[in-house]
């Protein structure tokens, strides 16, 4: 009996090493200044795609054309307003199906850099903040320790958050970073206890050893007005006005020891109302992102890597309001299709990173409509009447 007891504990033994040998891991090395994956040196090239913005139905086109272009990982916002329309009113299906988007990202192979907010910017209606909110206090005070606007925020991590946990990278998920707030330190209101409040909000739902991050237009004032502990400090980068040096200076000295990270790496610039397209150079962006990766750094390439579109009346103002298109001069456009900068960003990354195997599709054919003449009108008064 008792060599049969020894014998079972040996094999507990055995299988417990087993899983510690095989447990998956993403880690930040604060000493050689890297993330670590299960052990191995690692640096991501991701590409922006929002959820929200692409039909459910081409997400794994979508993630499939980035991972042929040698990106290994993809970000997303969350947006609190399209997943809470109405109090206690969730949405969690089509276009918002989270669920499925992560899936679908661990199925392509890539990784996740998770946004949630609550506050994302994004060039959303009211920063991807619901509406409603000033309803429940007219007075409420967005992005701070007030009380009604934190009730708020605290009950919807409360769903949010447990139901992302089982897809965190250590839980067999592809995510692997997530973001506190968005873009604090140029928010006027610089409130550190909001700040450290949803960092702890965060590590009660996804663990004390969740890599969270912020990020900032780079500048020791901004980096200064979001400071919170326990977080990596990341930037902004907007070609052709910033060097790398200059920005991954200001961000060693507010952070020191880890990993240097472009959060927004910009193709191109948004659209507004009554504008020209918006344009950079895109052979600068290009050598500039090629010196990036010579730097070792992980970079969100690009804010956006796929064209989004902005849905019934979700683009923002910020000013001039978006229009519904939601461009950025994106490797994708917004039909799927790959541009030019596309191929030239896939010669770059296959240097420093391998490709997968295949080549990107050709762009899709597309139905020839003609010309559309619209014949009726009316004015803003006569609609304003119908309310």
């Amino acid at each position: 009996m008792s060599a049969l007891w020894i014998f079972f504990a040996f094999l507990s033994i055995v299988a417990t090493g087993n899983t510690e040998g095989t447990a998956r891991s993403f880690i930040v090395d604060y000493e050689n200044d890297r993330f670590l994956k299960d052990g191995e040196p690692f640096r991501y090239v991701s590409g922006s795609l929002h959820y929200f913005r692409v039909p459910k139905a081409y997400w794994k086109d979508r993630m499939t054309k980035m991972k042929l272009a040698g990106l290994n990982a993809l970000q997303t916002y969350v947006e609190w307003s399209g997943h809470e329309p109405e109090p206690g009113k969730y949405v969690f299906e089509d276009n918002y199906d989270l669920k499925t988007f992560l899936e679908t990202a661990q199925e392509v192979g890539l990784l996740v850099i998770f946004r949630p907010g609550p506050y994302i910017c994004a060039e959303r209606d009211n920063g991807g903040l619901p509406y409603w909110l000033l309803r429940l206090n007219p007075n409420m005070r967005y992005r701070s320790s007030d009380k009604t606007y934190l009730d708020a925020v605290d009950k919807w991590l409360s769903v949010l958050l447990p139901m992302v946990e089982p897809y965190l990278y250590k839980n067999g998920g592809p995510i692997i970073t997530v973001q506190v707030e968005n873009e604090y330190g140029q928010y006027f209101v610089c409130d550190h206890n909001y700040m450290r409040h949803l960092v702890e909000v965060f590590q009660h739902y996804l663990g004390k050893d969740i890599i969270l991050f912020r990020t900032d237009a780079p500048s020791d004032s901004a980096y200064r007005c979001d400071a919170v502990n326990n977080t990596l400090v990341t930037a902004d980068f907007w070609v052709p006005e910033q060097t790398f040096k200059r920005v991954f200076d200001v961000v060693k000295r507010a952070q020191g020891k880890g990993p240097l990270i472009v959060t927004e790496y910009y193709p191109g610039w948004l659209d507004h109302w009554g504008a020209p397209h918006a344009k950079i150079d895109s052979k600068k962006m290009l050598k500039t992102f090629e010196e990036i990766l010579q730097f070792n750094a992980s970079v969100n390439f690009l804010h956006c890597f796929t064209v989004g579109t902005n849905f019934g009346f979700s683009n923002g103002k910020n000013p001039p309001p978006q229009p519904t298109s939601y461009d950025y001069g994106a490797p994708l456009s917004e039909a799927g299709d790959p541009t030019d900068v596309y191929y030239k960003i896939r010669n770059i990354t296959s240097k420093y990173l391998p490709l997968p195997p295949g080549k990107p599709p050709a762009p899709a054919p597309k139905l020839n409509l003609g010309t559309i003449e619209l014949t009726a009108s009316s004015s803003l008064q006569e609609m304003l009447n119908f309310f």
